[in-house]
């Protein structure tokens, strides 16, 4: 009888997960969805907040595509990332991504359709055999979302438009409209009124022609395998900031964010529904 409790007592140590250790230093990886300067600009405060905060090593890595950001998860080369809301719902399907935090404004994003500003039409539905872009194929503000609105309306892109290309960015596909290069292109709403605040694009260029409903989108996530002490001081770093501190209000402005909430999974249950009717229609 000892014996046989000794046995199943050492069985069941054997099979105990080694603990989680904290990385030499974490990596964090954002959505490309501006140009890598701007990328830099807007991060690299909250990576020293980070660091700060944590007291690990943090160092920013910057990716050319949703895609290569997406492996680079997968392949455990990024500990942190900045999301939106259709690579998270895969990430987590495939990888188990950890949901931490999102902004205030996150779980009620907008998406802006553009056109240029002497454009005389209105409506959408006024588009019809005109040139037309999303951002990247994996962007839920710049694609997906857009996209289920549209089909929701009657729209099929491929078949309403003359032409439909993916210009990778937010920021370029305003640039592709301002350009006349498409007459009309959807993009994340906060960048884009980022870009007129800051004067990388002018209203006299470009307009603001719909604004889409309303969904769930953006969110930092990390590993599941990450320690759980570590994952509780990086949410932690990010709900202790507030605009009533100067070099926060900084960093929370540059995040285009007022303050951060924390998130769960079933946030996401709407938005991994979209996702499944979308890729079933095989119309990515």
């Amino acid at each position: 009888m000892r014996l046989t409790i000794v046995a199943v007592m050492l069985l069941g140590c054997a099979r105990q997960p080694p603990p989680a250790s904290v990385p030499q230093t974490l990596h964090i990886g954002v959505l490309p969805d501006e140009s890598r300067g701007m990328l830099e600009k807007r991060y690299l405060p909250l990576v020293a907040y980070l660091e700060r905060s944590t007291g690990v090593a943090c160092k920013l890595v910057l990716h050319d595509s949703y895609e290569q950001l997406q492996t680079a998860f997968e392949n455990g080369g990024v500990d942190l990332a900045w999301l939106g809301g259709y690579t998270f719902v895969k990430l987590d399907r495939s990888h188990q991504a950890f949901p931490l935090v999102s902004r205030d404004r996150d779980m009620r994003f907008t998406s802006y359709y553009l056109t240029r500003a002497d454009e005389p039409a209105t409506q959408l539905a006024e588009f019809r055999g005109k040139r037309f872009a999303f951002g990247s194929r994996l962007s839920t503000s710049g694609h997906l979302m857009p996209r289920y609105f549209m089909l929701q309306s009657g729209i099929q892109p491929e078949r309403f438009f003359r032409s439909v290309v993916y210009s990778g960015a937010h920021d370029a596909t305003a640039m592709a409209v301002r350009d006349s290069e498409v007459d009309l292109g959807v993009a994340n709403g906060p960048i884009i009124e980022s870009m007129f605040a800051s004067g990388r694009v002018s209203k006299n260029e470009i307009r603001i022609l719909e604004e889409t409903p309303p969904y769930v989108d953006y969110v930092w996530a990390c590993q599941s395998d990450l320690p759980a002490d570590l994952r509780t001081q990086l949410r932690d770093a990010f709900l202790d900031l507030s605009e009533a501190d100067p070099q926060h209000a900084d960093i929370l402005d540059s995040l285009l964010a007022g303050y951060f909430i924390p998130v769960h999974r079933n946030d996401f249950d709407a938005l991994q529904t979209i996702v499944d009717r979308i890729d079933a229609e095989g119309t990515r």
